[in-house]
């Protein structure tokens, strides 16, 4: 793996923006002044990734995005620098590849914020009214089976929608995912929009089956076809235009039930379809959103490895399932890597 600050993927950007937490501290202290009501902080603090608990009157549950669920050890080392600083100690990992930390105190939030943001960490629009996390499959890169990688193409969308005018401006809560494999690990079918990643007809071209509405709880809704095949390129425009639709003609007065599937149920699918390609057609005609231009490689290797041979660092991953991370905590442990012919190996 090359570390190349450049690159999409596995070597990545930083997601963070220290003036956010700047701004957070300034809009604290005009709630504690109050300058603000308790309302308007509220909704505030949790586009930031905060949520108030209910077990006491300075205890917070700090949200921290971990887009497509890929970490570095520099990052791992930041979550665990929160968890025993600022937590408990320990973190859980959810089902939309996000780490919690809770009973946080107000005031330490800023400081947590600023050691996730030092790794390139984020709590931006982990929770509220957001596009929350993209979330991708979680063998993705690595399944000898999948179509292609989907992980460059999540990230861009990822680093896209952050900060949008419209992800954190909606009635509700909106989820995206990303499946690259045959077997639809992520669970794409419950998500408000999709891509499960599909190759053109001719073999030459890198595209996605696109699918929209679903969701689960009240009212639990398998979603809709939306594109059979759509281009890679096209998946900043789709996303656009479907938000456009949620956040224009969407439910903003009832909670229980506004998640953009019952949107869809109150207008119909074919109404709403063609809401949805009027906002798409403007998209592609204005200009003001981009294509995404993602050169693949000739082709993806699929490793081979003989019994007695190691695989090199760049083909080692590990998995872990959602819930609460015990053990010895979250610190990694940096080891030095061994290969066959090694006196140490």
């Amino acid at each position: 793996m090359v570390d190349d600050p450049t690159t999409f993927g596995r070597a990545r950007l930083s997601f963070a923006d220290a003036a956010e937490i700047d701004d957070f501290v300034a809009t604290l202290a005009r709630f504690e002044q109050g300058e603000l009501t308790p309302d308007k902080w509220r909704q505030y603090r949790l586009v930031r990734g905060t949520y108030g608990q209910r077990q006491s009157d300075d205890a917070q549950m700090l949200r921290v995005k971990i887009p497509q669920g890929v970490l570095t050890a520099d990052q791992l080392d930041a979550l665990a620098d929160v968890g025993d600083r600022y937590s408990r100690g320990f973190g859980h990992i959810t089902t939309r590849q996000n780490m919690q930390f809770h009973f946080v105190k107000l005031h330490d939030v800023e400081l947590a914020m600023r050691r996730l943001a030092d790794a390139g960490l984020t709590t931006r629009e982990a929770c509220g009214s957001a596009v929350r996390n993209i979330t991708a499959c979680p063998y993705a890169g690595v399944a000898a089976d999948e179509r292609f990688d989907v992980t460059p193409y999540a990230e861009a969308l990822t680093r896209y929608l952050l900060r949008h005018p419209l992800s954190s401006t909606l009635p509700r809560k909106f989820k995206i995912a990303f499946e690259g494999c045959p077997v639809d690990h992520v669970g794409t079918a419950i998500n408000d929009l999709a891509f499960r990643a599909v190759v053109s007809p001719d073999g030459r071209g890198r595209g996605f089956r696109v699918t929209a509405g679903g969701g689960t709880s009240i009212m639990a809704t398998s979603a809709d076809l939306l594109h059979e095949f759509l281009p890679a390129s096209e998946i900043f425009r789709v996303a656009e235009a479907v938000l456009r639709v949620f956040h224009r003609l969407g439910d903003y007065e009832h909670k229980q039930r506004n998640r953009m599937k019952f949107l869809i149920r109150a207008l119909g699918w074919t109404r709403w379809r063609e809401e949805y390609d009027r906002e798409l057609t403007q998209c592609r005609l204005n200009g003001t959103v981009p294509t995404l231009d993602i050169a693949p490689p000739a082709s993806e290797s699929r490793p081979e490895w003989a019994p007695a041979s190691s695989p090199s660092v760049g083909h080692v991953a590990a998995r872990v399932n959602a819930g609460r991370v015990t053990g010895p905590g979250l610190t990694p442990t940096i080891v030095p890597v061994f290969h066959t012919g090694d006196e140490a190996y």
